[in-house]
């Protein structure tokens, strides 16, 4: 058993690599674990790698890892720019739907897994990534039960179906692992957490609560990754202290429209 590792999923940007990063997160987060993590972001609304890394402990370290021990991909690009970092004794769980092969001087060891093929078999492909979070927890010896929660609060809105149905992606890609490879399976097998509720937060949130702490209490923004979520937590969080936020066309009438707010409460002086 380890008392650490770090995990890492990666794809093309509009697959649901940010959302599989933050169910795996959230629910180990849930039972007791210490989460670090760090987000890769193409500059574009669709396509282009990206990849969420996230460092798991039994204590408190305060920093991600260099190194990695287990990479979840959906495309064969993400073997191919990650691989350098896996530990000789990691492993990469890959989407069999792309035949997913290592590098020569990868000593990994590596699994196939039909996230795309056992997610249609469901109902909708979009469901692979709850696939590959199962596999992640096979190798991880997580109780996939421990994810219900989080998945409830998460699709709950959409239906107890569709909550059943992520549930059952998870359990299926948790079945499928466990089945093929047996004996043979490599684990990473997590030291029990010590349960204890840990506030959880990205940097973005992190930004936002600031913001509000120092006295914030207007915004004039125009959504884009990765600071979406900025706007998003102020939208929610601002009008309980008086607050508003202003989505605008673009930037620059959102740049335009917070100088125009501070000329008229004369907080700047223009010429």
């Amino acid at each position: 058993m380890v008392n650490q590792l770090s995990w890492k999923v990666g794809g093309q940007q509009g697959e649901g690599i940010d959302s599989t990063g933050e169910i795996f997160a959230v629910a180990l987060n849930r039972i007791g674990y210490y989460l670090y993590s760090y987000r890769h972001f193409s500059s574009r609304i669709k396509g282009g790698h990206t990849n969420n890394k996230i460092r798991v402990s039994t204590q408190e370290i305060r920093s991600v890892s260099d190194d990695l021990d287990i990479l979840v991909a959906f495309d064969q690009e993400t073997i191919d720019l990650n691989a350098h970092e896996l530990n000789a004794d990691g492993i990469i769980i890959g989407d069999a739907k792309f035949n997913p092969t290592k590098p020569d001087n990868c000593q990994a060891t590596l699994y196939a897994v039909p996230f795309s093929e056992i997610a249609k078999e469901l109902g909708t492909t979009l469901m692979k990534n709850m696939v590959a979070i199962g596999a992640s927890s096979a190798v991880l010896g997580l109780d996939v039960n421990d994810y219900q929660e989080v998945v409830e609060e998460i699709f709950l809105s959409k239906g107890q179906q569709v909550v059943e149905k992520n549930m059952e992606a998870i359990w299926a890609g948790y079945r499928y692992l466990i089945k093929e490879a047996g004996d043979t399976l490599k684990t990473f097998q997590l030291e029990k957490a010590d349960g204890q509720s840990r506030l959880f937060m990205i940097g973005n949130d992190a930004i936002s609560l600031g913001a509000i702490a120092a006295g914030v209490r207007f915004m004039a923004a125009y959504p884009i990754t990765p600071a979406s979520e900025i706007m998003e937590y102020l939208i929610q969080k601002l009008p309980e202290v008086g607050g508003t936020v202003i989505q605008t066309e673009d930037e620059m009438a959102a740049v335009t429209m917070a100088i125009g707010l501070l000329k008229y409460l004369r907080l700047v002086k223009f010429k």
